[in-house]
């Protein structure tokens, strides 16, 4: 705040002071300064020319009416500017806005600040301002001091106009203090938010002299006493002392208002504290008729009108003669149980859209309404009243925990937090919040919970947690119950464990040729090739897990360890989504699958699936593994002939039809090759391998068989001359017209001429 003053007064004085500096002679000395010590005043009047001899007298007002009071600067050094602060209670008077007197000539750089906001500059932060508070400072834009500079100087520094809010006794006008007011015009006391100097910054002495407002209550109130038998209203909101756990009842009066034939008036009050139980007609009316009284939005007589709710009584009447009644009385009285403990809590009148005929004019739409025999609405004044408990500020534990601990990451934990008041006596649900924090890679959604009661000693509240990374294994939870009136805040941070996710991984395998699963009854003929699927469920995060599966076949079935080979290793991809294994083609017996996902080091477990076990069957096959052929093949011996032998057992219990699958390339020539497929007579293999070729002349071999030797021949084209061929020949075998290939027999064979 003075830092800116002083500030404002360099910025304009500067120019001027170099500027002189170029005329003076060098042996002039400036005049001494603080040499009057002023007074900073409140007056009555806006036009005042001096301060009053002792704090000035307002009043007698009432609410709702308006004023407007001086601040006054008399007898003070000669000065430039100046930066001060008023303060009124707002409970009782409320500033509306200031204005600038006629003390600063030509003022510059002026704020001004009411109730915190700004109506001309800016409000000074880490000061007094706030409700009930006005700052004025401005400086002289000429860079001179008043009054020509000649001390002493007097003269109004501006204005304030206030709202008269409620009625009181008395209540004053005064200068705040802050920490942020350090430099001031007041010695005493320390950091009095009032600060005048002189043109060239320096502090000029004051000292300061404040108001006193009276506030009466007008004609026609209706208020709150206690007790109930209280004959008026007292002057100004009044406080009425109560325990927790106590029952008492409080009047609804009513004092000088105009004759009335009937009301219908609403009290409310905070339900956390305050229970209404029960209320009473009283004399106000003589001879009540159509009486309703509500409770708690509950009628105990008559109907209940549409403002009503938790904490809010109705009470309704009319005179049953038609006449008007004498306007001060006792309307009605109700009966309260302080349910819970606060310092203060209003005894009021609630406002709802469905109040908008009402006989208080501020707020609006008041649920009071009082009205003569003809129905006409009387002005009223409504007043409140303060309950005021006496209670020590209590010492509050948290308990708090998540569930589940540990939590795997991705998932949810639910928090909970329970706040005890630990007072030796006189412990009471505390109320308020409790605010979460986190210090891991996780959130809370929200990251505030407010807490309800749960025993006569404790308040609880719930939300949810979700981790979204392990991290180190431990999350630290910070938990801090800011208090409440009566209750001290607490913090107790704790550690919640994190784990990884465990994915599972489920595996089928597959059988090539006819895309499904191994039959577990029969299994997979031998010389099909087969590959393992994986099925990979949860990990995190959901989207996706890292890491990769490893494929491993065993030649057994049991996934004996160090007995495997590892068949392909494939990474997780999006979605979940893991690729086949590689196709191989086990041996005749037991086998066995698994895999196995390595994940990422964060996020998810290692885990491995079942062990996978299916059987290979033998099938028909070259018996012994033989397979004749002529290994020098001369053309003009052979007639260009290649003749083939092939000893096949079939061990099915049905009989197949077999074919040789004969593939053979030149060792010397890759142009020079052959490709066909032989039973009886051998022909050209088609595009589509065995079962696309079409003339097949397959032989039959009986169920059971041994060993079924036949032979077929090739015919071996002269380009073929002096070259050396190698090959494969495959047995197929077929029980329908699906041919399935089986084992293999290699070997090479040259040709002459």
């Amino acid at each position: 705040m003075y830092n800116l003053l002083k500030n404002k007064r360099l910025i304009l004085s500067l120019p001027l002071f170099l500027a002189a500096s170029l005329f003076l002679p060098s042996h002039i000395v400036p005049l001494g300064h603080a040499q009057f010590t002023g007074l900073v005043c409140i007056t009555s009047s806006t036009t005042a020319t001096s301060c009053p001899s002792s704090p000035a007298t307002i009043g007698p007002l009432t609410p709702g009416s308006t004023f407007t009071v001086g601040v006054f600067i008399q007898g003070s050094d000669a000065m430039g500017g100046y930066d001060i602060y008023v303060r009124s209670d707002p409970s009782f008077v409320s500033p509306t806005s200031a204005a600038l007197g006629s003390l600063i000539v030509t003022p510059s750089l002026t704020s001004i600040c009411v109730n915190g906001s700004a109506q001309t500059g800016s409000c000074t932060v880490g000061t007094a301002n706030g409700p009930g508070v006005v700052e004025v400072t401005t400086i002289e834009a000429s860079g001179s001091n008043e009054c020509g500079g000649i001390s002493p100087c007097s003269g109004m520094a501006f204005t304030i106009t206030y709202t008269v809010v409620a009625a009181t006794t008395s209540t004053s006008l005064t200068y705040p203090t802050a920490a942020g007011c350090a430099t001031s015009s007041v010695s005493s006391p320390a950091n009095t938010c009032v600060l005048v100097d002189d043109a060239t910054g320096t502090t000029l002495p004051e000292n300061i002299q404040g108001g006193t407002i009276n506030i009466v209550l007008p004609n026609g109130v209706v208020c709150i006493v206690i007790p109930s038998t209280a004959t008026a209203c007292p002057n100004g909101v009044p406080t009425y002392a109560e325990t927790y756990g106590s029952t008492f009842t409080v009047g609804v009066f009513v004092q000088n208002s105009a004759p009335l034939g009937g009301f219908d008036i609403y009290v409310s009050v905070d339900p956390h504290y305050l229970n209404p139980t029960n209320a009473v007609l009283g004399t106000l009316i003589t001879s009540p008729s159509l009486t309703n009284i509500c409770i708690d939005g509950s009628a105990q007589t008559g109907s209940c009108g549409s403002g009503n709710g938790p904490g809010i009584v109705e009470v309704s009447t009319v005179e049953s003669s038609g006449g008007n009644d004498p306007g001060t009385g006792l309307a009605f009285s109700i009966t309260y149980q302080v349910v819970g403990v606060t310092p203060d809590t209003l005894v009021t009148y609630p406002t709802s859209p469905d109040c908008s005929t009402s006989s208080v004019s501020s707020p609006p739409n008041t649920c009071v309404l009082l009205a003569d025999n003809v129905g006409t609405t009387l002005t009223e004044t409504a007043q409140p009243a303060d309950i005021h408990q006496m209670h020590a500020i209590d010492p509050t534990r948290i308990g708090k925990s998540c569930a589940p601990a540990p939590v795997v990451v991705g998932q949810i934990a639910i928090c909970t937090g329970i706040v005890n008041d630990i007072a030796p006596t006189g412990r009471i649900p505390p109320i308020g919040t409790i605010t979460w924090s986190t210090d891991g890679s996780g959130s809370f959604n929200p990251n505030v919970c407010t807490l309800s009661a749960i025993n006569a000693s404790a308040s609880s509240c719930q939300l949810n947690y979700g981790p979204v990374a392990v991290g180190s294994g431990t999350h630290n939870i910070g938990v801090i119950y800011g208090g409440d009136t009566i209750h001290s805040g607490s913090t107790d941070p704790f550690p919640l464990p994190v784990i990884p996710a465990t994915p599972t991984v489920a595996t089928v395998v597959i059988v090539d040729q006819t895309g499904e699963p191994v039959n577990a009854t029969t299994g997979v003929p031998f010389g099909l090739t087969v590959h393992d699927n994986v099925i990979f469920n949860g990990g995190y995060p959901v989207t996706g897990a890292t890491g990769s599966v490893t494929y491993t076949l065993y030649p057994n079935g049991v996934c004996t360890a160090g007995t495997g080979v590892v068949v392909s290793t494939v990474p997780v991809g999006q979605a979940d989504n893991v690729a086949n294994s590689a196709s191989v083609m086990p041996a005749v017996g037991t086998n066995s699958f698994n895999a196995r996902y390595t994940p990422d080091v964060n996020n998810n477990f290692a885990v491995s699936s079942a062990c996978e076990q299916f059987t290979v069957t033998a099938s028909p096959s070259f018996a012994s593994g033989k397979l004749h052929w002529t290994h020098h093949l001369s053309l003009s011996k052979s007639a260009s002939t290649q003749s083939w032998t092939a000893i096949v057992a079939n061990p099915l219990s049905s009989s197949v039809k077999v074919v040789i699958l004969i593939v053979g390339q030149s060792t010397t020539n890759p142009s020079l090759g052959f490709n066909i497929v032989c039973g009886v007579t051998c022909v050209t293999t088609g595009s589509g391998g065995v079962n696309f070729t079409s003339g097949l002349t397959p032989v039959t071999v009986s169920a059971g068989t041994s060993s079924l030797s036949f032979g077929f021949n090739q015919a071996i084209p002269s380009g073929f001359v002096n070259q050396k061929f190698t090959f494969t020949a495959t047995l197929y075998w077929a029980t329908g017209t699906l041919y399935t290939h089986s084992d293999s027999k290699s070997g090479a064979f040259a040709v002459v001429p």
